[in-house]
């Protein structure tokens, strides 16, 4: 079986078990094969999660890769909100059992501190991109981008916690949670900014 082939069959015993239950068993019972298939390509449980945040990484990284282009829009950055919420339910168990893995994998936690950082700075240069668009009323106070960008990453990256308190394991709503995160730029929208925030949420 190839690395990533498995480490996808993988990922689902993960979703369904959780981080903290899953253990080399379940993994070799739920992807059924042998324990020593599963050696050849990862040294243990903690290899394998470490990979599997790996791919969610690069995935979250394409779709973000035009945040802050000079072309983005407000319809940008939703399609971008949305297609990252669809890939936190793909890796759902990373995110709600995230305090419990960065705790426990150093390699983990240093890549998160590293892609807040990136995604901090991506949201401000947006921010300022959109203020000279006309479409943002620009900051009343030294430092609102900063705290917007750290309003909407907080959110971003607990919500799936919130949908599994109120919606349940497995009924997932990114489109809901995506339009929730996108709200809070109302305050900052101008008239134009506003006309375009309706347009694209279909308000």
């Amino acid at each position: 079986m190839e690395k990533e082939k498995f480490a996808q069959e993988a990922l689902n015993v993960f979703n369904r078990f959780g981080y903290a239950k899953t253990d080399m068993e379940k993994l070799v019972q739920g992807i059924n094969i042998g324990q020593g298939e599963l050696e050849e390509h990862f040294s243990g449980k903690s290899d394998l999660v470490i990979y599997l945040f790996q791919v969610c990484c690069k995935e979250s990284d394409e779709v973000s890769a035009k945040i802050d282009k000079e072309e983005s829009t407000l319809g940008s950055l939703l399609q971008v909100t949305r297609l990252s919420f669809r890939i936190q339910v793909k890796y759902r168990f990373i995110f709600l059992d995230f305090y419990q893995i960065i705790e426990s994998l150093e390699e983990i936690r240093d890549r998160y501190y590293e892609l807040l950082s990136l995604r901090k700075t991506q949201l401000i240069h947006l921010f300022q991109l959109l203020e000279q668009e006309g479409l943002f009323r620009g900051e009343i106070i030294q430092g609102q981008y900063s705290n917007l960008a750290n309003q909407m990453t907080m959110l971003s990256d607990y919500w799936v916690t919130n949908n599994f308190l109120f919606f349940g394991k497995e009924d997932f709503k990114p489109e809901y949670y995506s339009h929730l995160v996108f709200s809070i730029l109302l305050p900052y929208l101008t008239e134009k900014g506003l006309k375009q925030y309706k347009d694209v949420t279909g308000l």
